[in-house]
């Protein structure tokens, strides 16, 4: 399952999420910044869908706004370097919109962010 706002689904390589979620409920809501400026989908296929990355997200948010699912929901991605935070979260990463400095994000991945938080928080 994965959020309709979505511009697309490109999903990480198996060897970069866990399947299910070992009985947590899902009751975070867990952004991380790429550091990079990248697409959604260039986010998702470039660097969660090599199979050695050992890292994915559930969802990648572009500099341009751009949404794609990476790991569908019921899923544990592993983007947060907790395992049982992953477990309990849905999991995003943000493009930022320079490069250093404060690693800032659009405006555009901004509202993506906060439309997704809303979504993800009204199902669950």
């Amino acid at each position: 399952m994965h959020s309709s706002l979505c511009d697309g689904v490109y999903l990480a390589h198996s060897s970069n999420y866990t399947k299910g979620r070992n009985g947590y409920k899902i009751c975070k809501f867990t952004p991380h910044i790429m550091a990079g400026i990248l697409t959604a989908k260039q986010c998702a296929v470039n660097i969660f869908q090599n199979p050695n990355r050992n890292a994915s997200a559930n969802y990648c948010i572009g500099n341009d706004g751009s949404l794609v699912c990476n790991v569908e929901e019921e899923n544990r991605a592993w983007t947060s370097s907790n395992r049982v935070n992953d477990f309990q979260a849905i999991t995003v990463e943000v493009s930022n919109c320079e490069y250093g400095g404060d690693w800032k994000i659009s405006d555009k991945a901004w509202n993506t962010l906060v439309n997704l938080a809303v979504d993800v928080c009204t199902r669950y």
